[in-house]
């Protein structure tokens, strides 16, 4: 026999799982109909194309509520906003129309250039007018800050890199203009190699370093110093194209990259590139505004390899912004490339056609490219169980693990579950040793680094 508490709180239990029932049973009914409304919705909104569909109309709340979220920030911080875009402006150098600066290849004598195994155009050729995905409009002028892009194409562990992609970002910040020239990789430029050889080109200018490249692409380009640079990588190209929500980011990696069966080879390669930034600048710039753009400017700098500070490029996109940019004119981003590339562009969009069809071309008249997956996973767990092995000896696992950090090297990797085991296991080691040598600054700046592509990556804030 139970006793009146007993069945006292068995009453009471039957009556919390009845109410937990009930509430689960009304949870699904409104689910069930909120469904038939937004399906009866979205049929309707296809049959008759005035009305805006459940999706659309999402999209509209959520920009309502940045914008709000926006205005709350800039009020906040409007004054070291302030602050960081005048810093931006006096940064800016003056640049006149007429640069006398010559590039390595205008001071060779004529002798010495009819040596060169490749021989470029000195001056604009008539077909250059048939470049109309190229804006004809003349060339910024005014203040200008110019940042250059560098995309290098070092293996795995490789220390030293060459510059595979450049592409430089002009900026006026009085007029909100930006300009993106793209910079063949097998332009020439003076390195002290024979003339005969084909080792003198701007590829190579990074070996050095970067300053060597900076002042070979300011010499080149004449839009006057180049100060900022940013550095991307194999690996973190793959990490950008899924932050920018690209559903296939091997595809559209290997699309950008390929210069086979394209008719002008690397220049249609460097403007395929140079259209694909132009894109996701004009799309994703309202992302970068407000409290989401500094979170996503924070974490893209721990990201990223540059010189350019968090204020800088918050100041930037204010200044931008303040403008109207990227809709306050026609030729807000324009597309630019170096004198000389006498051939007819094609406009090819990273879409997944384009994508698609290049790469089937490709693989018909060359066979299967590189797959960026491969060995990436043993040989980055092979790295790890090395490092281990070395915990008595905190410098060696620096040694060791330090690059295939700054490369993000795990990125390569699809499977998210395999890469994030990965990567966590290599940057706890790397941390470790790092604190263990007494060097807390990168120590901090490896964690730093993974908290950013976390959010990056797996909060998709570009996606947005």
């Amino acid at each position: 026999m139970q006793s009146d508490p007993e069945i006292h709180a068995d009453k009471e239990q039957e009556q919390q799982q009845g109410k937990t029932g009930r509430v689960f049973t009304l949870i699904v009914r409104w689910a069930f109909w909120l469904l038939i409304i937004v399906a009866g919705w979205g049929l309707l909104a296809s049959m008759m194309p005035g009305i805006a569909g459940p999706g659309a109309a999402m999209r509209s709340l959520l920009r309502l509520a940045k914008n709000a979220t926006d205005e709350v920030y800039f009020w906040a911080k409007e004054e070291s906003l302030e602050k960081a875009a005048e810093h931006v402006r006096e940064s800016a150098v003056e640049h006149g129309p007429d640069d006398t600066t010559q590039s390595d290849l205008e001071r060779l004598s004529d002798e010495r250039r009819a040596r060169l195994p490749v021989r470029p155009l000195l001056e604009d050729s008539t077909l250059q007018q048939q470049l109309s995905n190229i804006s004809s409009l003349p060339p910024i002028r005014g203040r200008l800050i110019n940042i250059l892009i560098i995309g290098i194409d070092s293996r795995l562990s490789a220390r030293d890199a060459r510059a595979d992609a450049l592409h430089l970002v002009t900026i006026n910040p009085d007029s909100a203009v930006v300009e993106i020239m793209s910079i063949p990789r097998d332009t020439y430029v003076d390195l002290g190699y024979p003339d005969t050889t084909s080792f003198n080109i701007i590829a190579n200018a990074k070996l050095p370093g970067n300053g060597n490249l900076m002042r070979k692409v300011s010499d080149l380009a004449k839009r006057g110093p180049v100060n900022y640079y940013i550095e991307v990588g194999f690996s973190q190209a793959m990490g950008i194209l899924e932050i920018l929500g690209y559903k296939e980011p091997v595809k559209t990696l290997q699309f950008l990259r390929t210069r086979r069966t394209l008719p002008g080879g690397d220049i249609q390669r460097a403007h395929n590139q140079a259209v694909f930034m132009r894109q996701n600048l004009i799309d994703k710039f309202p992302l970068l505004t407000g409290g989401t753009g500094d979170l996503i400017i924070s974490s893209g700098l721990n990201f990223l390899t540059t010189n350019l500070t968090r204020e800088f490029c918050l100041g930037m996109v204010y200044n931008l912004e303040k403008k109207g940019f990227p809709h306050h004119r026609a030729d807000a981003v324009r597309l630019r490339m170096l004198s000389g590339s006498n051939i007819r562009l094609k406009q090819m969009v990273a879409d997944s056609a384009t994508v698609n069809a290049t790469l089937d071309r490709v693989q018909r008249m060359h066979g299967d490219g590189d797959d960026p997956n491969i060995n990436v996973t043993s040989y980055l767990r092979r790295v790890n169980l090395r490092a281990m092995k070395d915990s008595a000896r905190p410098g060696q696992i620096v040694h060791r693990l330090r690059r295939l950090n700054e490369q993000h090297a795990w990125l390569q990797i699809q499977d998210q579950d395999t890469r994030i085991g990965i990567r966590d296991t290599l940057t706890g080691l790397l941390e470790f040793a790092l604190r263990k040598v007494g060097n807390t600054t990168e120590a901090d700046a490896v964690r730093k680094a993974r908290d950013a592509e976390d959010l990056l990556i797996r909060q998709q804030l570009l996606r947005k």
